[in-house]
This record gives C-alpha cells, sequence and structure tokens, in this order.
C-alpha cells in the first residue's frame, strides 16, 4: 500500500512527456485533457493516500514537487505552441510568474541546497487554475480570467515560497501558507532563547 503514492507521482512523471510527443504527433485536444485530468487525479490522491496510510517522507514530497513541475510545466510548453497568437498579451505576466519561480528556486538552492515541498495552500489553487486555463487552451475554448488567476496565483505562490525560505532556516514539509511558517519561525525562536 505504501507504495501506491509513488506509483501516483510515476505516472504522472511518465505523462510528462506525451504532451510534447502529442504537439508533434497533431494530437487532438481531448487527449491533452485526458493526459491532464489523470495527472491532477493522481496529484491529489498521492497525497491524500500517503497521509492516510502514514507513508509521507520528505523523499515523497520533494519528489512529488519535482514532478508536478515538469508535467505542468510541460503541459503549459504545449499549451503555448498550441495557442501562442492567443497567449502573446499575457507575455509580461508570465515572464514576471516564472522569473520569480526561478528566482525561488535559487533562493532555495542558495539556502538549503535542495528545494522544500511547501505545499501551500495557493499552490494547490495555483494548479488547480492551471487546470482550468489548460482545459480551455487544449480544446480551443481559453478563458482570459482564468489565464489572469494562473498568473495572480503564481505570482503569489511563488512569492509566499520566497518568504518562506528567506525567514526559515531549515526546508519546510507540507506547510499552509507563508503564514504558519512566521508561526513556526516565531516558535522557534521562543524555544532556543
Amino acid at each position: 500500500m505504501a507504495k501506491i503514492p509513488f506509483v501516483l507521482v510515476w505516472i504522472r512523471l511518465a505523462l510528462s512527456p506525451c504532451f510534447l510527443i502529442g504537439y508533434f504527433a497533431g494530437g487532438p485536444g481531448w487527449l491533452y485533457v485526458t493526459m491532464l485530468l489523470v495527472g491532477i487525479v493522481s496529484d491529489i490522491f498521492d497525497g491524500v493516500l500517503a497521509r492516510r496510510w502514514n507513508c509521507v517522507t520528505s523523499g515523497l514530497r520533494r519528489f512529488d514537487s519535482n514532478v508536478d513541475t515538469l508535467f505542468y510545466g510541460l503541459a503549459g510548453v504545449t499549451a503555448v505552441l498550441l495557442r501562442s497568437a492567443f497567449l502573446s498579451p499575457w507575455l509580461i505576466g508570465f515572464a514576471v510568474m516564472f522569473g520569480l519561480f526561478l528566482t525561488q528556486n535559487v533562493i532555495n538552492g542558495i539556502r538549503y541546497g535542495r528545494q522544500p515541498s511547501y505545499h501551500m495552500w495557493s499552490g494547490k489553487l495555483w494548479s488547480i487554475a492551471l487546470v482550468v486555463a489548460l482545459t480551455g487552451l487544449f480544446i480551443n475554448r481559453p478563458a482570459a480570467w482564468a489565464i489572469d488567476l494562473v498568473i495572480v496565483l503564481g505570482i503569489y505562490n511563488s512569492l509566499e515560497g520566497i518568504i518562506a525560505s528567506l525567514i526559515s532556516d531549515k526546508p519546510l514539509t507540507d506547510v499552509r501558507s507563508v503564514f504558519d511558517v512566521i508561526q513556526l519561525v516565531v516558535e522557534d525562536k521562543f524555544q532556543q532563547s
């Protein structure tokens, strides 16, 4: 049972390159949406089952985070390849969002030598917005509000991660928000004094 959460993450890892393969093979929109839905379901249940079966490890959480980045990243690249003309008005927003994401990763590398697995609520909301926006892009019914939401939540999530990494001396796992990180840091200071 403890291996099932890992299998669910591996499913997403295996699906990740299929977005680009589908693009270059001229795959239909429903194929991308199907892969996206399988990915989000496996993303939800890997964590739910790992917590239920008490097999959550920092290794599983980091693996999950890295695979999420690859999965949603390649889905996003495919959507850009398919709908670049439609997405051009959001170029600056995407640049800011990706710039902050890269900044967060650099800070994490410098501070901890690896990426923490915060899994904050803003990240979960960002994933949902991303699935909604990508679904619209894949079936050629893109919604501007969904793309706006992806950019806003992506920026907010990266800012939360940057602040958390700057104030916490150790890489944390499964914190709900930057406010929880602040509380943990304050509690840590009180215990040390």
